[in-house]
């Protein structure tokens, strides 16, 4: 997203959606290539038409509002909080197989959960990280963007919720009830 879009079209966030529908066309007509020569016009219409595209669908409107409200993580706030729950789920008892910055594969009585830490999750990346590799998916993340799917399981750090497909069942479980 690359500009606030309510700022695109000189809006107030609880604009009606016929305010959303009147500063779009005042705005397209004067900023479309067509009417308005400008060296810049262009690119001040292509912003007009992505903030209309947003903020003129209430659904997208509703997600683009919600994303919006979520504050940005802090990086230092950010590493010591996945730091801290790698350190948690490290003190599990189960046997580390690969670990990596972002990831661990874990094992217990022939039981293997691979586990990784993020600052942001959405559903695309989720499904990405469930299709690479063969064991139960679990994700710590600080911010989750948008609906998550069954692809694999999410656990929210900052809400404590878990999101996506359930938790794996057995032993792999208690590794993730501090969380929640």
């Amino acid at each position: 997203m690359s500009a606030d879009h309510y700022k695109v079209l000189e809006l107030r966030r609880n604009a009606t959606p016929e305010d959303i529908q009147r500063a779009y066309r005042t705005f397209a007509l004067r900023y479309h290539p067509d009417r308005n020569s400008a060296p810049d016009a262009a690119s001040k219409m292509s912003a007009i038409n992505e903030a209309w595209a947003v903020l003129g669908d209430p659904a997208r409107r509703r997600e683009y509002d919600a994303s919006m409200a979520k504050p940005p993580v802090h990086p230092d706030f950010a590493s010591a909080i996945l730091g801290a729950a790698r350190d948690v789920i490290l003190r599990g008892g189960w046997r580390t197989v690969e670990s990596h910055e972002k990831a661990l594969i874990l094992e217990q009585a022939r039981q293997r959960i691979r586990v990784v830490f993020l600052d942001r999750l959405d559903n695309a990346l989720l499904l990405g990280l469930a299709r690479q590799s063969s064991e139960p998916c679990v994700v710590l993340a600080l911010r989750v963007e948008g609906p998550i799917g069954p692809s694999a399981c999410a656990i929210d750090l900052l809400h404590s919720v878990q999101l996506g497909a359930p938790l794996p069942d057995g032993a792999a479980r208690s590794l993730f009830v501090p969380f929640l």
